[in-house]
């Protein structure tokens, strides 16, 4: 394995040092970074140490904040991935990387459905792919028309739930990998990329990093979001409220 610290230092050396932060907002579910390239969302983590997040971030470095993603804390391991979700998840970045712009939908899980189904026909036997899904998605019923559904979650929400843990056993050999973006908050993601090399792998969610060195890691899809509306981001992170189906994101494709 090569050095896990390696995929977030790739990640933050590219935000320019003179990116300044405006605001950072850490909600119920949620948090915002605004700088002056632009806003980055992320789910907030809880658990791992209890470092506390420093105070005082407006005018510094928004490379520095994003450094933060490398906490312990996971809440503030969040911060930094939203740092990070700042500079990266700007449409201006993502035209490089191979943003599909004629997709039906930017649900994944609805992209990923007519691939498991080629898969499927491409076994021959009557078998299907069997599809591992790191975090608890609720939306899992387009993929699992055509192939075999595991999920793992840290905290079980279902009795087929298994434990995150199960990841060393089941990613090996497993046809498509989908992880959540929460991920890189709470340090997992280096490994379960590696684990997953042999598989078509997807790092999905609001959480998600945009960004080349998540795809030169070993991602094929990454489904992610641009902050559409600032102000209403905003003012939905600072309620506690979800943003799920709020308007506030823009959901967007890139794939290899």
């Amino acid at each position: 394995m090569t050095d896990a610290w390696s995929l977030y230092d790739r990640m933050i050396v590219q935000i320019p040092e003179d990116a300044l932060v405006r605001s950072v907002i850490m909600g119920a579910h949620h948090c915002l970074v605004e700088a002056e390239c632009g806003s980055g969302v992320a789910a907030l983590h809880r658990g791992g140490a209890r470092l506390r997040m420093e105070r005082g971030w407006v005018g510094r470095s928004l490379r520095e904040l994003a450094a933060c993603a490398k906490s312990w804390d996971f809440e503030v391991a969040s911060v930094g991935v939203a740092a990070l979700n700042a500079w990266h998840n700007q449409h201006e970045r993502l035209d490089a990387l191979g943003l599909v712009t004629d997709a039906e939908s930017t649900d994944p899980f609805v992209f990923l459905a007519p691939v498991a189904a080629r898969m499927a026909a491409e076994k021959g036997d009557g078998s299907r792919p069997r599809a591992v899904v790191i975090g608890h998605f609720p939306y899992l019923a387009a993929i699992a028309e055509h192939a075999e559904v595991v999920v793992l979650e840290r905290a079980s929400r279902a009795d087929t739930d298994l434990p995150d843990t199960a990841c060393e056993y089941l990613l090996p050999g497993a046809d498509i990998v989908v992880m959540t973006g929460m991920t890189l908050a709470n340090k997992t993601m280096p490994r379960l990329l590696e684990l997953a090399r042999d598989s078509l792998t997807c790092v999905v969610g609001p959480s998600a990093t945009i960004c080349a060195p998540v795809l030169e890691a070993g991602a094929d899809l990454i489904a992610g979001s641009v902050v559409a509306d600032a102000a209403l981001a905003r003012e939905i992170v600072t309620c506690g409220a979800p943003l799920h189906g709020s308007g506030a994101l823009e959901h967007v494709l890139v794939a290899l």
